[in-house]
């Protein structure tokens, strides 16, 4: 592995971001805090796969203090240069689930790729972070469902991508090509050509959450 895998013009953590949130409007089309657990594994693959960090027996390991020139993961680099001690790759991927929202919503925001927009209901305001160009928001989808659907290989960070989503139940990607079932199947072999350290993420991407979900163990 090496730079910061790019998917078009969009990291792994900001192509999740944009796969996670409604190309028109910015909402979250599955639940925020599930969300941010997607969004941390993926910054985390973005430093392995740029050699930042390693995983070793499932602790994270720095490996190197370079900046990668990806703010988001720059920022989760910081934080981890920051810890004296070592910590798991889940705990890392829940420390970071409070936060990786915000880095990459300030990323985007400065490169001008997301137009923050205030939504305000009777008891709430929230903002949104609706797409500036819908061609680049929709990139990531447009890749897996090529892949899924056989027009195109599957390359690792697609690959990489894909499973992030259906961990966190991103899970109608091909619909109405193919069913819930029939991405789940895919999913299922694609399994085969991921390597380590991204499989050992993405399964503490799936622990975090079932803990988050169910309180515990995805049963």
């Amino acid at each position: 592995m090496g730079a910061i895998v790019r998917l078009g013009d969009l990291s792994l953590g900001e192509s999740l971001f944009f796969l996670g949130n409604d190309p028109f409007t910015g909402k979250p089309r599955i639940a925020q805090p599930v969300l941010d657990i997607g969004l941390a594994g993926a910054v985390l693959a973005d430093l392995l796969f740029d050699e930042r960090i390693a995983l070793q027996r499932g602790v994270v390991v720095l490996t190197s203090r370079y900046a990668t020139g990806n703010a988001a993961a720059d920022r989760t680099l910081a934080l981890i240069m920051g810890e004296m001690d070592q910590h798991g790759v889940r705990d890392w991927v829940q420390h970071l689930q409070d936060k990786v929202t915000a880095s990459l919503t300030l990323s985007l925001a400065e490169r001008r790729m997301v137009s923050p927009k205030e939504n305000r209901t009777f008891l709430k305001r929230t903002i949104l972070y609706p797409p500036a160009d819908l061609r680049t928001a929709s990139e990531p989808r447009a890749r897996i469902r090529a892949a899924v659907l056989g027009r195109t290989s599957c390359d690792l960070p697609t690959a990489t991508l894909a499973l992030l989503g259906w961990a966190i139940g991103l899970d109608d990607i091909c619909e109405p090509d193919l069913p819930r079932r029939q991405f789940g199947e895919w999913t299922e072999r694609v399994k085969s050509m991921i390597i380590e350290p991204i499989g050992t993420l993405i399964t503490a991407v799936e622990a975090a959450v079932a803990a988050t979900v169910y309180g515990g163990n995805r049963h």
